[in-house]
């Protein structure tokens, strides 16, 4: 089952991919990172032609997943502004959903495939985002989460905010970055494992490196 908080902002549509970058991952259980390789809730973008992922672009566990051309927002956050917060990025794939338009997003996973980073427009209002936040924080439970942790973050478009979180299932640490930037609200997502600390900071950094070409 999908946590309601992560559903709204950047969580991934494809378990067989993300399992198989996160290592933490293990036996069937549904991903609940929200570092998504597609995005339910994103502005919808031109699908393109669907392909087939080569094995050598994701775990073998993922070879039969199908997915899209790189997002447009990979040029937003290319391979040097992803590695601010990971090691030896490698582009992801964007999952191909069942249904529908794919949602505009941008994923790498670090190089030894323990983390994953996405980028992705959020189809609420900023004040939404941050009342979902506060819900949260309330009642993290209820979202399969615990240690929930929101800061107001300055000095970053008109306002913004970081989350940090523990999933519990399966077992990840969760680092979000929300802020509104010119008409839009944008959300950076990393997944960890569990018990990863400090990557809030390392996304506010990624945010504010990248918010001038979101504007441009």
């Amino acid at each position: 089952m999908i946590p309601r908080r992560l559903s709204r902002a950047a969580l991934p549509a494809a378990t067989a991919v993300l399992c198989g970058l996160l290592v933490s991952c293990s036996g069937s259980s549904s991903s609940t990172s929200p570092a998504a390789v597609t995005s339910p809730t994103a502005s919808p973008s031109s699908a393109g032609q669907v392909t087939t992922v080569s094995p050598s672009a994701v775990p073998s566990a993922a070879a039969s997943v199908r997915t899209l051309p790189p997002s447009r927002l990979c040029a937003v956050l290319d391979r040097t502004a992803a590695r601010l917060v990971l090691t030896d990025p490698l582009p992801a794939p964007r999952v191909a959903p069942g249904k529908g338009t794919a949602p505009d997003s941008c994923s790498y996973a670090s190089g030894d495939r323990t983390a994953l980073l996405t980028l992705t427009p959020s189809t609420r209002s900023y004040d939404a985002e941050r009342a979902a936040s506060r819900s949260l924080v309330g009642d993290p439970a209820s979202a399969g989460m615990r240690d929930v942790k929101v800061t107001e973050v300055t000095g970053l478009g008109q306002a913004a905010f970081s989350e940090t979180t523990e999933v519990l299932q399966p077992p990840q640490s969760v680092d979000f970055v929300v802020w509104k930037a010119g008409s839009r609200v944008w959300v950076l997502t990393l997944a960890q494992p569990a018990g990863a600390k400090d990557g809030a900071d390392g996304l506010v950094t990624l945010a504010r490196r990248i918010t001038p070409r979101l504007a441009g």
